[in-house]
């Protein structure tokens, strides 16, 4: 080999970024998500349904915000909950735009 190969090919043996190492180290497992909960009293079934659609949509924008996945429950029941948008999938992996029960045909659309 030619003087200085040494220096050629020193770019070959260096060590990997911090990045990269971890990138490789780290298990693959994505880290916990946390629920927010967030108490809201209303009086009655419709009032907490109008106000959680409306809350969920002025969120709609913030990506962390599950606004198809929006219940409403009673303060003592809060294992009944009641949805607040239509839950079935409509075409590309949208969700229907109307409420909860809603009649006639679904609307897809990007955001509830």
């Amino acid at each position: 080999m030619s003087r200085g190969w040494e220096h050629q090919y020193s770019g070959v043996f260096a060590p990997l970024p911090r990045i990269a190492v971890r990138a490789f180290t780290e298990p693959a497992e994505p880290p916990p998500r946390h629920v927010i909960h967030l108490p809201v009293a209303v009086a009655d079934l419709a009032g907490a349904l109008d106000l959680a659609r409306t809350l969920a949509r002025s969120l709609a924008a913030t990506p962390q915000v599950d606004v198809a996945g929006a219940t409403v429950s009673a303060e003592d029941a809060q294992h009944v909950r009641h949805w607040v948008f239509c839950d079935r999938i409509m075409p590309e992996r949208r969700r229907c735009a109307r409420r909860a029960g809603h009649r006639g045909p679904c609307l897809p659309a990007s955001d509830p």
